[in-house]
């Protein structure tokens, strides 16, 4: 072990340095401590398993050979330690499937994953990913807040109309077109601030809230919505519908009373289900799924790919959009086997002609790929993140404006600045 003194007056939190080769080693770690690190170097799995043991750290860089041990057998210890905050930098010298899968192992164990470097190291990719490693405080905020969660909180939110929506574009592929949003439930709770999604409906789904608040997050997602649906023709609105709600038969109904209150066509309504979800219990699915196409509302299979039953439900049930998970689309610039299941499943729904979404499309070389596999539809931070509805009806206002000017699609080297164009993350 050695210890490496940060450069900086303004500490960037702990790193780990794992190498078994002194000069690679050496290197990481004096630019860990240029950019601002406490930096730790470790020379063998026996040293770092040790310190990972006793203290925390912010960040890891990890060569997968080290010696008799490997890198995966750490990353084993580090979920085992429950160090999921912790941002990991991965360095292979293998080839580039090795790499890939080593990081899908990662993230299958809820491990952030900040890059995948080969080697040769490019130091300037070492200093953006040892750059760009979540915030330690922010994690901390988030934790605390989880802990002030309960249940008679969310129905007392619910209550309250705390609960509301953000809308997310989804840009036509082809046109640059605005052509519809998936709205994205949100918690602004007076006593504890923003509360993620991701610590307030697992909760829900456990303690039978998930009804009363799907009522309430698809009347807010219409009732908002509204406006960008009368302003732009063909507009839809997505919205998750939970595995809750799955042996609820009168669903559709209940959704039919909402868009006829909120004076909204039944076709500019989305309901997106997980393919898990749908599977669950089959023939229920297929009486709601039915019965909701019928009135003429959309259906999505959200995260396809992602299960194990993705080929039965296209075959069984009525959907007529595919969304394919952001776990593919992130990274297929590079990844050659994920462009492979996209591919792959912009097939499958072609033959059930269905429209194909891809998730998570955050660059202009996953939208150029995703584009050449033949999605029609794309979403994610390339555009725009969530917005609140006034920023979202301006957005999709300047942007569709711009796109009828120019009739030609928009990338990043053509829009235009502010909200008409790309929003950052």
């Amino acid at each position: 072990m050695r210890v490496i003194a940060r450069q900086t007056t303004e500490s960037m939190g702990r790193l780990l340095v794992v190498d078994d080769d002194l000069v690679q080693r050496s290197i990481i770690g004096k630019i860990g401590a240029k950019l601002g690190y406490d930096t730790v170097t470790a020379s063998s799995f026996e040293v770092a398993a040790g310190l990972l043991q006793r203290g925390a750290f912010d960040v890891m860089t990890l060569d997968l050979s080290l010696g008799e041990h490997d890198g995966v057998e750490l990353l084993r210890i580090v979920a085992d330690r429950g160090l999921h905050a912790m941002s990991i930098v991965i360095i292979s010298g293998c080839d580039d499937r090795i790499l890939n899968s080593t990081k899908r192992f990662a993230n299958g164990l809820r491990l952030s994953v900040a890059a995948g470097l080969t080697k040769p190291l490019d130091l300037d990719q070492l200093r953006d990913a040892l750059q760009s490693r979540r915030s330690a405080a922010a994690v901390a905020a988030t934790d605390q807040t989880s802990a002030n969660i309960t249940p008679e909180r969310i129905a007392t939110a619910i209550a309250r109309g705390e609960l509301c929506v953000e809308f997310q574009p989804k840009v036509d592929i082809v046109s640059g077109r605005v052509v519809g949003a998936e709205a994205l439930a949100r918690w602004c709770a007076r006593d504890l601030g923003i509360v993620s999604p991701a610590v307030f409906i697992p909760m829900a789904e456990q303690c039978g809230l998930m009804p009363a608040m799907t009522d309430c997050i698809l009347s807010s997602a219409i009732a908002q919505g509204r406006k960008l649906i009368e302003r732009n023709p063909g507009f839809t609105i997505a919205v998750n519908v939970s595995a809750a709600l799955m042996s609820d038969l009168a669903l559709p109904e209940r959704i039919e009373d909402i868009l006829r209150r909120e004076q909204v066509p039944a076709h500019a309504l989305i309901v997106e289900m997980t393919e898990t979800t749908a599977m669950a219990d089959v023939d229920r699915a297929i009486d709601i799924l039915v019965r909701l196409r019928i009135k003429n509302i959309g259906a999505a299979i959200d995260d396809f790919g992602t299960g194990y039953s993705s080929l039965a439900a296209l075959a069984r049930l009525p959907f007529n959009e595919l969304k394919i998970d952001q776990c593919f689309v992130k990274g297929c610039e590079t990844d050659d086997d994920m462009m492979k299941i996209i591919d792959a499943s912009v097939g499958l729904a072609r033959a059930f002609n269905m429209k194909v979404v891809a998730e998570g499309v955050d660059s202009p070389e996953a939208l150029a790929r995703v584009r050449h596999a033949g999605c029609d539809i794309a979403q994610g931070y390339f555009f725009a993140p969530s917005l609140k509805l006034a920023r979202a009806e301006n957005w999709v206002s300047q942007r569709n404006a711009f796109v009828a000017q120019h009739s030609l699609f928009v990338d990043r080297s053509t829009e235009p600045n502010g909200d008409g164009g790309r929003l950052a993350g």
